[in-house]
């Protein structure tokens, strides 16, 4: 097990953050968790190895920032039904050491609507800004939240249209070029508090189509990211 280099993002980032206020005032008005997790990467890669990392976890919000693990979103625009939020994104579930195929920052905008029954709608668009597929995905997802107990869970489907430049920078060989496809996510991330801390468990479930899983990369068409860890309730 080893810290993976989003850790150094993250640092940087959360860097960024008390530069532009006060560390006292970011502790006071941040509602939420910091914490520290474990990964396990399933991917779908052939003859790839079930990657175990370690890595820091932030689920939160700063006043209109939210943090959400690898998705940073802050709003520019609400009303009582739909919000508008600047989005950032670091993709690393389509990451592989043995391939030499990085991990990305993506921006882009998300338009979140509130549903009836408690759900939750977004829409995303996300473009490569780190000069790695220099591709972008497109995402229409629905969540909730809800709480048994003490016990809090978030739960999401998702489908995205992820175009050919980020399909072929993942998939392609000298042999095969992938074309454009779509994915299907599915995620459970559960909380339970305990005193000023918090554990959290989740899992998140990737389903491509065939133009990965036609790949000679590629020996499936799921990759499963598990993590688990500990944090501090602020």
């Amino acid at each position: 097990m080893y810290i993976n280099n989003h850790f150094s993002s993250t640092i940087a980032f959360i860097t960024c953050l008390v530069t532009f206020s006060p560390a006292e005032e970011f502790l006071d008005n941040f509602k939420g968790i910091w914490g520290v997790g474990g990964n396990v990467l399933q991917s779908n890669y052939r003859n790839a190895n079930t990657e175990t990392t370690l890595a820091p976890y932030i689920f939160g919000s700063f006043g209109p920032l939210r943090i959400e693990a690898n998705r940073v979103l802050y709003s520019l625009y609400n009303t009582h039904t739909y919000s508008i939020l600047a989005t950032g994104n670091y993709r690393s579930q389509q990451y592989s050491k043995e391939l030499d195929k990085d991990r990305s920052i993506e921006l882009g905008l998300t338009l979140d609507i509130s549903l009836s029954h408690g759900f939750n709608s977004r829409f995303t668009i996300l473009g490569d800004v780190s000069d790695t597929h220099n591709g972008y995905e497109i995402e229409t997802l629905i969540y909730r939240h809800d709480t048994i107990s003490k016990i809090s869970i978030l739960t999401s489907l998702a489908i995205q249209y992820q175009d050919k430049d980020l399909a072929n920078y993942y998939y392609a060989t000298n042999n095969y070029v992938a074309d454009d496809g779509y994915v299907f996510e599915a995620e459970v991330i559960a909380t339970y508090p305990i005193g000023d801390f918090s554990v959290f468990a989740g899992v998140r479930s990737y389903w491509y189509g065939s133009n990965v899983s036609d790949s000679p990369l590629s020996n499936a068409s799921n990759t499963l990211l598990s993590f688990f860890g500990v944090g501090y309730n602020f």
